[in-house]
């Protein structure tokens, strides 16, 4: 690597809270590193570091931990699965997204985070109905769970932001790109994600405010330098770098940071309940305010512009009333 790369190569028992000066580490658990060149091909836009490893056998739980006490985002690049990824890699309580086409052909990652008894909130983003098991998306349904088909997605990308920007984990099949954009698309279809769409996603994958990891999976174990799909790859896990270089840390709950939101009350008539959304003056983000009926508290949750348009114009947002019901269910 050059004196003026972004990168820089270090072992994963160095990872300390001396590299919180990187915006986060890379760790490669895929089995060719040409995801090193591709990345340095592309341009930082501000003044950042990112740390890449590659864990040994059996060491990337132990280099999430190092990142995770070290309060440093990991970014995982993994083969063609997460199949190392354990429910106890997983913070008890944890809010989880996963953007993947489906649950077909192998893929049990949506399976395994079903089942994860550490998950209490999840968003699954980008599905596609016929590689999704009927059953599975029922489960996820019955357990209270978020669902955005990919229909929903391409009318208004921004409504996924409110998911992820909660989220403390985010998962990323890449077979969500449809074939055309990423070549090693093991469907080969022609539907799914456009890549300047995951690219977005990224974007606002690394505008979290909750973020730990994220895994990045589905990348063919044969890829050359100058495959389009590596390029791809390069580019999303560019903008989740791009995107934590520049984020800011924001949360209406606190005391005394009043002045920097705008609170906006929508009458919903003479015998409906006023909603409440609060807007960041500074960032431009959404949140709603609901009401916890049996506590008399009320709970922030990320939400995005088109809710509150939508009580503007007299409807309750579904995303208000999916959290009212599950935080004052009886």
């Amino acid at each position: 690597m050059t004196e003026k790369s972004y990168i820089e190569q270090i072992p994963a028992a160095a990872i300390s809270d001396a590299c919180r000066d990187a915006v986060s580490v890379l760790i490669n658990n895929h089995p060719d590193n040409s995801i090193i060149g591709n990345l340095e091909s592309l341009f930082p836009q501000r003044e950042y570091k990112i740390y890449y490893t590659e864990p040994g056998i059996g060491q990337l739980r132990e280099v999430l931990d190092m990142c995770d006490q070290s309060r440093i985002t990991a970014i995982v690049l993994c083969s063609k699965d997460c199949s190392e990824i354990q429910s106890n890699d997983i913070s008890r309580g944890s809010f989880v997204s996963l953007i993947s086409p489906g649950s077909g052909s192998g893929d049990n990652t949506a399976q395994k985070l079903l089942e994860n008894g550490n998950i209490s909130e999840f968003s699954h983003i980008a599905w596609q109905s016929y590689l999704y098991d009927p059953s599975l998306l029922e489960q996820t349904r019955r357990r209270c769970f978020e669902e955005l088909r990919l229909g929903l997605v391409r009318k208004e990308i921004s409504i996924t932001e409110p998911h992820l920007r909660a989220s403390h984990y985010v998962f990323i099949d890449l077979n969500s790109v449809r074939f055309c954009d990423f070549p090693g698309n093991k469907y080969k279809t022609p539907n799914g994600l456009y890549a300047d769409e995951i690219c977005q996603l990224a974007r606002y994958i690394g505008m979290g405010q909750n973020i730990k990891a994220v895994f990045v999976y589905g990348l063919p174990s044969d890829s050359k330098p100058d495959d389009v799909s590596l390029e791809l790859t390069a580019e999303i896990i560019w903008h989740i770098n791009e995107a934590l270089s520049s984020n800011i840390s924001e949360d209406p709950s606190i005391q005394g940071k009043e002045e920097s939101f705008l609170k906006k009350i929508v009458s919903m008539g003479r015998e409906g309940q006023d909603l409440i959304f609060i807007n960041s003056s500074v960032s431009g983000r959404w949140w709603m305010q609901i009401p916890e009926v049996k506590t008399n508290d009320n709970l922030f949750v990320a939400c995005s512009y088109a809710d509150y348009l939508t009580a503007c114009n007299g409807e309750i947002p579904l995303r208000w009333l999916f959290f009212f019901q599950k935080f004052n269910n009886n």
